[in-house]
């Protein structure tokens, strides 16, 4: 055998894409010289574009032990620290190899993207600029600096250009079209996005890939093939918070699947997240009494977000003689919304960067009795935290909606009408019911416009309106609402979402609503900015199942529109009976698709009571129970009373 005859045959192999060659060559040549660095550093390439990042980093760790000074080693180090989050890991590898050899291409481009984690996206664009000038067919460099462009907002058309011009040299590389798949999301361009991220699935099936599809599949409505992409992705990385994020909250939006389905799929994450982590004990903490309770809020939430409607009125309102609050913010890009909500907390702590041991560390150091989960399987979720159970009581409201999944965490909190009696089984916590309404509802009222008359009115027809995300709409349920318009002559349907900004978008959903029996002249798609002024528009808002639309009925009844919903599976489903039983709108929840057409046909037929309905319902929502502030908080805190009181007394 002649070594270095073999060793650049494998190289060469490498280079053409004869991966398979390569491996065999070089694991050959490891049999005779086990501590070639070279060799070992190779190897681990190809094993890490095969996704065993495990092993790679292993046969790395062994290059870099041959010799430190392999700098293409401990940029590939770094590279595999950057993927699993690690960056303090991969800023201390990458620096080391940037000293050893700055001028290595690999190394400046990961370098530029720590600057982006940095949020310091002008000194990263020169990095990867950098990189390209040393290296004109880097295909990293051109993907990060197309999405630095697009990081800023004004450049994302300029990105999209750059990627083009990428593939012109590089036709068949995957990454350059999940680029694209962003870059276009960004813009809203969602059926040029799905098609760019096949692409990328159709060259290599990476994950990433995968979930870009996925995640376009979602925003389009076409939420039954995401969930196969997603069912994919979990069997590739199960332990991936926005995969499992993701996975989950498509399932909610699924008429396929039945509760128990549901919840099982829950479980499953559930126990993925809290497997292997390390479990604090708090056997030995005394009770909780003679002090002010401890209450940890853990968001990622804490900005401009439609969840601090509901917060904001909690923490104004928190009984700070009784209790000392703590915020646990993964907010990673704050407002001045943040600085706002600061106040109102005893304790600030920005846990964006603190992985999940150091933030459950955190929270066991400052004593916290009740942890609280406001986000649930949302982006940004700690959920990984709360899996360590760095407080004795663990509770999830309000952000999510439904149950965590996990043994981890002890209560859910919920109403009669949100988690009715008898649904206790598609839960994995105990069902802790507050008084109804669950919530206080405060919206940002400089925002929204003044109540204008029924449109029925000046239009001489009824139109039904949805303000909902497009992946509620299953085309079970449109073929309800198809029957909802025939039974009222002349009228129409009216969607009105941000991604029908986008022509292709819009005529993607007029041929699916063609396939399902409606005529495009009964439909109206529009994209109405701000949204609030697309309520103008309607006379009856149809609700979603067998997910209903939360904060949207809220923000219907605001602008004068009443709701026809129906119940459908706890407690995504029963989201409308928490809104409408409240207020005395009861009668507006159907709890069949035959009744929700008969409520639904029965409300147009009464145009005279819609322009009442209109002038009135305002005023009606302020003077409900989800404007009782105080109430609502001192509900909550009761809640939280009772846990205390049943974790004492395990200790008596």
């Amino acid at each position: 055998m002649n070594p270095e005859k073999l060793f650049n045959e494998a190289v060469t192999m490498q280079l053409s894409g004869n991966l398979e060659g390569a491996k065999t060559h070089y694991k050959k040549l490891l049999r005779a010289y086990p501590h070639s660095s070279e060799v070992l550093g190779n190897l681990a390439v190809i094993v890490k574009k095969e996704g065993q990042l495990a092993a790679a980093e292993q046969l790395l760790q062994r290059a870099v032990r041959a010799n430190p000074q392999n700098f293409s080693a401990l940029t590939t180090l770094a590279n595999i620290a950057l993927d699993r989050k690690d960056y303090e890991e991969a800023r201390k590898l990458n620096d080391t190899a940037l000293k050893i050899e700055p001028n290595f291409p690999d190394a400046i481009v990961n370098d530029g993207v720590l600057l982006v984690r940095e949020n310091k996206v002008t000194n990263a664009e020169d990095r990867f600029w950098r990189a390209m000038q040393l290296d004109p067919g880097n295909v990293s460099a051109k993907i990060n600096l197309a999405n630095c462009r697009r990081l800023r907002k004004e450049n994302i058309e300029e990105s999209i250009t750059m990627l083009k011009w990428a593939l012109t040299e590089e036709p068949d590389h995957p990454g350059i079209y999940a680029a694209l798949a962003y870059a276009y999301q960004d813009t809203l361009q969602f059926v040029k996005a799905l098609e760019a991220a096949r692409r990328a699935v159709e060259l290599d099936e990476q994950p990433e890939f995968l979930l870009v599809t996925a995640n376009a599949l979602v925003v389009l409505g076409e939420v039954e093939e995401a969930i196969e992409y997603y069912s994919r992705l979990l069997k590739l990385k199960p332990d991936y918070p926005p995969i499992q994020g993701s996975y989950l909250f498509s399932l909610n939006y699924d008429p396929r699947k039945n509760p128990i389905e549901v919840f099982n799929e829950y479980k499953k994450v559930g126990r993925i997240i809290g497997e292997g982590k390390k479990k604090f004990d708090h056997s030995a903490r005394p009770k909780i009494e003679g002090r002010k309770i401890r209450i940890g809020y853990s968001s990622p939430d804490l900005y401009s977000h439609v969840v601090t409607y509901f917060l904001d009125p909690i923490l104004r309102n928190h009984d700070k003689k009784r209790f000392e609050v703590f915020a646990y913010a993964n907010v990673a890009k704050p407002d001045t919304h943040t600085l706002y909500l600061k106040k109102y907390f005893d304790h600030w702590v920005d846990v964006v960067e603190m992985k999940d041991e150091e933030m459950a560390q955190r929270i066991l150091d400052d004593k916290i009795d009740i942890l609280i989960d406001l986000a649930g399987h949302t982006s940004g979720t700690r959920l990984g935290t709360l899996a360590m159970r760095p407080a004795p009581i663990q509770a999830t409201y309000l952000g999510y909606g439904y149950t965590t999944g996990m043994d981890e965490i002890d209560y859910f909190i919920g109403d009669p009408n949100l988690t009715p009696e008898g649904c206790e089984n598609v839960f994995s916590e105990e069902i802790i019911r507050l008084p109804a309404p669950v919530y206080a509802y405060n919206p940002p009222r400089i925002q929204i416009p003044d109540v204008q008359d029924a449109p029925v009115l000046k239009k001489g027809y009824i139109t039904f309106g949805t303000m909902t995300r497009l992946v509620r709409l299953n085309d079970n349920m449109l073929r309800v609402w198809k029957r909802v318009l025939d039974g009222v002559p002349g009228s129409k349907l009216r969607l009105d979402q941000k991604p029908f900004e986008e022509d292709l978008t819009i005529e993607r959903f007029y041929q699916r609503l063609e396939r399902l029996g409606f005529a495009r002249e009964q439909v109206e798609i529009v994209s109405s900015n701000p949204h609030w002024d697309g309520y103008h528009e309607f006379d009856i808002s149809l609700d979603c199942w067998p997910h209903n639309t939360g904060t949207t009925i809220f923000d219907s009844l605001f602008s004068g529109v009443p709701v026809i919903s129906k119940r459908d599976r706890p407690s995504v489903g029963c989201l409308s009976a928490m809104v409408l039983e409240p207020m005395g709108f009861g009668d507006w929840i159907a709890n069949t698709e035959d009744e929700f057409v008969e409520k639904a046909v029965a409300m147009a037929s009464n145009p005279e009571r819609l322009q009442d309905l209109r002038l009135r319902l305002r005023k009606m929502v302020e003077n409900s129970p989800f404007f009782d502030f105080k109430g609502r908080t001192r509900a909550l805190e009761n809640a939280y009373f009772e846990m205390v009181n049943r974790y004492n007394e395990e200790r008596t």
